[in-house]
């Protein structure tokens, strides 16, 4: 069998209460599960541990949550250190590797049709006082394109709008709008699969992972598990799903309806009214005998910027890459809701290159709104060390240049309708009249102090 949400469990139980903290409850679905983990967050400078919680309302399953929210469980996930992540990620998704159908799997132990379809009898969220109700944060939603078969997985924010009736916003710009798009015009509905509770590897390669409409995800998914994505049919629409999953929520997007949703949390650490407002009809949901539920923390959390941060990352550094050799790591901070802000290391190389790097950056990824270039001696992943560099490598008439009315988040509020201005801050050295010499350690001494320290604090 495939990895799976329970055998990433185990992993990280055998890491300590800093990767999971199991809670047997019982808690509220309303607020309480995104408080603890923001409080963990906070505890922990950052990055707070995934929460399992046995018991979450009226609901029968388990919930767990945050399971995303550190690159720690990032790089266990794919079996590397932190420092490896950007790496593997690329090599296994160069790998990919076509799914096999299966005749049965535990994803459909237990099976509701019809009258059977409740909704209200899963552990769905409410996130943030501000959000319309409860959501489905950490569904994948599986369509296919009606020509080709292709099989493309993304987020999308579900609301539970009653027993068999989800409303989604399905963020224009992304596949399965534009899938959506082409079946309302031919006045069809658009099968749809709801995937929730899988190993994060699945997510990596199908929801995480950007690419042409014309690759097959599924094929994604088993290069990042290293073998090939065991599926099984679903039960009422032509569509299959992953066997070792959780929970499958199966429906339909209809042509020419419409339900209100939102407002949601965001990313961006508000609640955005911007919606697409598709409704989906859903026909069965399927499940594991002991399933159990996962959720993603919505808002300006670790775990839902992280899922943004990583793959955006990886891509920015793929494409950086390939024009400047001297490139050493890309780094989306919190502090800019981990799609507006970008910081970028480089070796020292001629006048201009840090420019042509923010350029290539901006075109790469359209979110962007402001990228530093710093030198290779300076740690991306640590703002203060990244904004030392602006404050003392930088002149704003000479290194700083903005671009207005550019396309930009539709999601940012402080855009106007999705233009955006963009600002480019090079903070590196200029090799001009340059005299400071910035002040170090040696290694052995450093090496001695991180010793007597760990001594100090072990006692």
């Amino acid at each position: 069998m495939n990895p799976d949400l329970r055998s990433f469990l185990q992993i990280l139980d055998s890491a300590g209460e800093r990767e999971l903290v199991r809670i047997e409850g019982p808690v509220t679905p309303r607020f309480e599960l995104t408080a603890l983990a923001l409080e963990f967050e906070k505890h922990y400078g950052g990055e707070g541990p995934a929460i399992y919680c046995g018991k979450v309302g009226e609901s029968s399953l388990p919930v767990v949550t945050n399971l995303l929210g550190s690159r720690t469980r990032y790089a266990l996930s794919l079996g590397v250190d932190e420092s490896s992540i950007a790496y593997e990620w690329q090599k296994r998704e160069a790998g990919a590797l076509q799914p096999v159908l299966l005749n049965e799997g535990p994803v459909q132990e237990i099976v509701w049709t019809g009258e059977q379809v409740d909704l209200n009898r899963l552990p769905v969220l409410t996130h943030f006082a501000e959000d319309a109700g409860p959501y489905i944060t950490s569904g994948i939603v599986i369509a296919k394109d009606s020509k080709t078969g292709v099989r493309n997985g993304s987020f999308h924010r579900c609301q539970v709008k009653g027993a068999r009736i989800l409303a989604a916003s399905l963020h224009s710009r992304r596949h399965l709008w534009q899938h959506a798009r082409e079946a309302e015009g031919m006045n069809e509905s658009l099968e749809v699969a709801i995937v929730n509770g899988a190993h994060p590897l699945f997510y990596f390669g199908c929801g995480m992972w950007k690419g042409p409409i014309t690759t097959d995800e599924y094929d994604i998914s088993g290069g990042f598990m290293k073998q090939p994505l065991e599926t099984v049919r679903c039960k009422t629409i032509d569509m299959d799903v992953p066997a070792s999953a959780e929970v499958v929520i199966e429906g339909v997007i209809p042509p020419g309806v419409r339900e209100p949703e939102g407002p949601f949390a965001e990313f961006t650490g508000y609640a955005s009214h911007n919606s697409t407002q598709h409704r989906i009809d859903v026909t069965a949901v399927t499940m594991r005998r002991d399933a159990i539920w996962q959720d993603i923390v919505s808002g300006i959390s670790a775990e839902h910027n992280g899922a943004l941060r990583l793959p955006q990352e990886r891509r920015v550094y793929s494409a950086l890459r390939a024009q400047f050799s001297s490139l050493k790591a890309v780094s989306y901070p919190l502090s800019g809701a981990c799609r507006f802000h970008c910081y970028i290391s480089m070796g020292q190389g001629s006048e201009g290159q840090a420019k042509n790097a923010i350029f290539h950056a901006f075109a790469e990824d359209l979110s962007l709104k402001m990228v530093v270039v710093v030198d290779e001696d300076i740690d991306v992943f640590n703002e203060q060390e990244v904004w030392w560099a602006v404050s003392t490598r930088m002149q704003a008439d000479r290194d700083i240049f903005i671009v207005p009315e550019a396309a930009g988040a539709m999601l940012d509020p402080s855009s106007d309708n999705g233009l955006t201005a963009k600002m480019g801050i090079d903070a590196t050295i200029s090799l001009k009249n340059w005299r400071a010499e910035r002040s170090t350690l040696p290694p052995d001494s450093v090496g001695s102090a991180q010793k007597r320290i760990r001594e100090i604090l072990s006692r």
